[in-house]
């Protein structure tokens, strides 16, 4: 229920009107209220996907992605997500959850996200992020440019910057995974 009320104030607080570019840090803020809380008294590790799925929302609105998720058929899908907890957030504390995209290519795109609270780093997540449409994946890229279309801005599409190692190290473990699993003795 209360992920219902967090998302109706997400609504109600107009993220698509913000104007963010995909280049832009954007940042979601939420509350830590005592039934987000487990018997250790701080957050519960169970709400921190919840509040990510938040962030993407909104990041997603923000940029413009809205009508083509509810019109054009578009959907993004969570691929992958590793998150590094570094200190526990206690009850009522303020979050402050930064997000940017770090990279994309053809296939997915790549996000940071950050839990800060009062200034500190509390946690840290990469997401493995990729945009479908009609059943077939697309970069990040096509989906700038179908916004750009959709709503007839002359945008120029930004190029993906590099990717920084933390995502070249998931791109490899990931590769060494799948490489691993199609890799069967006896096959």
């Amino acid at each position: 229920m209360t992920h219902l009320f967090r998302t109706l104030k997400m609504f109600l607080s107009r993220p698509w009107s913000k104007g963010l570019t995909v280049e832009s840090r954007f940042v979601t803020r939420f509350r830590v209220m005592p039934w987000d809380c487990d018997l250790n008294l701080h957050l519960t590790n169970s709400r921190y996907p919840v509040w990510l799925d938040l962030a993407r929302t909104e990041f997603f609105l923000a940029i413009g992605a809205g009508k083509l998720f509810t019109h054009k058929g578009w959907r993004s899908v969570l691929a992958s997500q590793t998150i590094t907890f570094v200190r526990e957030i206690k009850p009522l504390a303020e979050v402050e959850l930064e997000s940017r995209v770090l990279h994309w290519d053809r296939k997915y795109f790549y996000m940071e996200h950050r839990f800060v609270v009062d200034g500190r780093l509390h946690a840290k997540t990469l997401a493995r992020i990729a945009i479908l449409r009609g059943g077939r994946v697309r970069s990040l890229g096509r989906m700038l440019e179908a916004i750009a279309e959709f709503h007839r801005r002359p945008d120029s599409i930004p190029e993906p910057p590099p990717p920084p190692a933390e995502v070249l190290a998931k791109i490899e473990l990931l590769t060494a995974k799948r490489q691993a699993e199609e890799f069967r003795p006896g096959s």
